[in-house]
């Protein structure tokens, strides 16, 4: 189910005591604030769980001697094995082990056994000696696209959307309306503020057992 931000923005300023023009068609009519809590719902929807739309992969070809590499724009995933859980970072189907002190190992070059984070960086351990294909599994933090399918962090554009599962789809529009809303409102003395506040947590916790509400397992955030 793709939803436009434009779809969003309407359905949201239609709801009741809502202040907003429900009619717009372009994204010069959007009021900065509602836009803004639209963004604040979204994004603390999105990040709250690690919904399976949310799971992207990425493959690194490493280099030889060449030992920093860009992390994914997310937050790596684990998997449990049956020696315990283990971060998403695979080579040769094999579970790279995370060095939380790389400082104490020794310098040396070979085929990569471990990993860790320098910065903005993925550093394996022993330093590749050749082209290896290291795959990560991630939960991006991109929420939608734009026209040119560009992932994207916010919606500004009436074209940006969100994609999700269909059958996730009205789950999670029913439960970023309602956030929305308290976001607009931003007042939790307000009666209506609190209307919305059960709205949203009936909506959510149907949207988190609809996904299958999993165990959260530990993560690498960046």
């Amino acid at each position: 189910m793709t939803l436009t931000l434009l779809d969003v923005y309407n359905k949201v300023a239609e709801q009741a005591w809502s202040m907003f023009d429900n009619e717009t068609t372009t994204t010069d009519d959007f009021e900065p604030a509602l836009l803004s809590a639209i963004n604040k719902a979204l994004c603390e929807i999105w990040g709250s769980y690690p919904f399976d739309f949310r799971q992207k992969e990425k493959t690194i070809l490493t280099q030889n001697n060449i030992n920093r590499y860009r992390i994914p724009d997310g937050t790596i995933m684990t998997k449990s094995t049956a020696h315990g859980d283990k971060y998403a970072v695979m080579l040769n189907r094999r579970y790279l082990d995370y060095i939380e002190y790389p400082e104490e190992y020794e310098t040396c070059s070979g085929k990569p056994e471990g990993f860790f984070i320098d910065r903005e960086h993925l550093c394996f351990y022993p330093i590749p000696d050749g082209m290896y294909q290291i795959k990560i599994k991630y939960l991006t933090y991109a929420v939608g696209y734009d026209s040119t399918d560009k992932p994207i962090y916010a919606l500004r554009e009436a074209t940006d959307k969100i994609s999700v599962p269909e059958k996730y789809g009205q789950l999670f529009l029913n439960t970023l309306i309602s956030k929305s809303m308290m976001y607009a409102i931003a007042a939790p003395t307000d009666e209506n503020y609190s209307g919305y506040a059960i709205q949203y947590e009936k909506s959510y916790k149907l949207l988190i057992k609809a996904v299958g509400g999993r165990r959260r397992n530990r993560r690498i955030t960046y």
